[in-house]
C-alpha cells in the first residue's frame, strides 16, 4: 500500500493531471458506483522485499502499482494517461515513513471499452521501490 501512497502522491500533486482530473476523483482501491467521470483508481498488484541474512532496522519493497483510467471518451482516457506518465515517472516523491522511493513506468495495458457502460480504460503500472521501517 505504501506504493500506491508514493504515486498517488504525485498524481494529486502535478496540475497538468489535476486540470484533467479532480482530486477527489483521484483515489486509492476502488472507485465507488456511480463515481463522475473521468476518474482514477490506484491499486497494489504486487510487493516483494528483499530477504536479506543480516536485515537491519529497515528493508528494501519493491512495489507494482496500477493506475487505471476510466473516462467518457477514448481522447480522453489517452490524454490522462498521458498525463500520469508525465506525473509520476521517474519521480523520487518524499513519503512520510519511507525513505529513497523511486518510482518508474512499468507495463502499459490495453484499451478497454465497457460496451454496457460506455466508459473507457486503460492501465499504467508503475514499480515503486521504497526502503520501509521492519
Amino acid at each position: 500500500m505504501n506504493g500506491v501512497i508514493a504515486v498517488r502522491s504525485l498524481l494529486v500533486a502535478d496540475t497538468g493531471l489535476t486540470s484533467l482530473v479532480p482530486v477527489a476523483r483521484i483515489a486509492a482501491g476502488m472507485l465507488p458506483q456511480g463515481t463522475d467521470l473521468p476518474a482514477i483508481s490506484l491499486m497494489s498488484v504486487s510487493g516483494v522485499d528483499r530477504n536479506i541474512p543480516a536485515p537491519g532496522p529497515k528493508r528494501r519493497v519493491t512495489e507494482r502499482v496500477q493506475v487505471a483510467v476510466l473516462a467518457r471518451t477514448y481522447p480522453e482516457v489517452k490524454a490522462i494517461i498521458a498525463a500520469v506518465r508525465n506525473a509520476a515517472a521517474d519521480q523520487m516523491p518524499a513519503i512520510d515513513g519511507l525513505t529513497d522511493v523511486t518510482v518508474h513506468t512499468d507495463s502499459a495495458g490495453p484499451d478497454f471499452l465497457d460496451e454496457e457502460t460506455g466508459i473507457h480504460m486503460q492501465t499504467q503500472d508503475f514499480r515503486v521501490s521504497f526502503n520501509e521501517a521492519r
